[in-house]
């Protein structure tokens, strides 16, 4: 009976540690490209992973071209901490018109598994381009 119970005071103690090592954060943001409004970030992060979402809202007249190819964005972004560390966000497409959310995961353990400290968000970048097949800039 003992060891149970100590097996349990120690897996609560460790569920405890983990949960406290979770952190998210959002904020509203103003960031504009080719007409698409780019307006909140979220994040949250366990151990090395930082996952995110961002939202944003695609315009009807962006997707509107007869040409079809042209009907696509690439976006490339970049979420900033204010400490100077970033995640960088893969390419993603959107295709059509309407409110948005790209969410994906950032894995910090290459980079000392930075994730698992709380961060403060300080900016969200974002490069885009038009047309299937087309690269957005990269950051400077």
């Amino acid at each position: 009976m003992r060891r149970w119970l100590s097996a349990a005071v120690v897996g609560a103690v460790l569920g405890m540690s983990g949960a406290a090592l979770a952190w998210s954060q959002g904020a509203d943001i103003s960031v504009g490209v080719h007409g698409h409004a780019f307006h909140r970030v979220e994040v949250d992060a366990t151990g090395c992973t930082l996952n995110y979402r961002i939202f944003f809202n695609a315009p009807a007249d962006a997707y509107a071209a007869p040409a079809k190819t042209r009907n696509n964005y690439l976006f490339r972004s970049r979420i900033d901490f204010a400490d100077g560390k970033s995640a960088v966000v893969p390419i993603f497409a959107n295709r059509g018109p309407g409110e948005r959310v790209y969410d994906n995961h950032f894995d910090s353990s290459a980079d000392g598994c930075w994730a698992k400290d709380k961060h403060k968000l300080s900016a969200l970048k974002v490069e885009a381009c038009r047309g299937d097949g087309c690269t957005p800039e990269s950051f400077k």
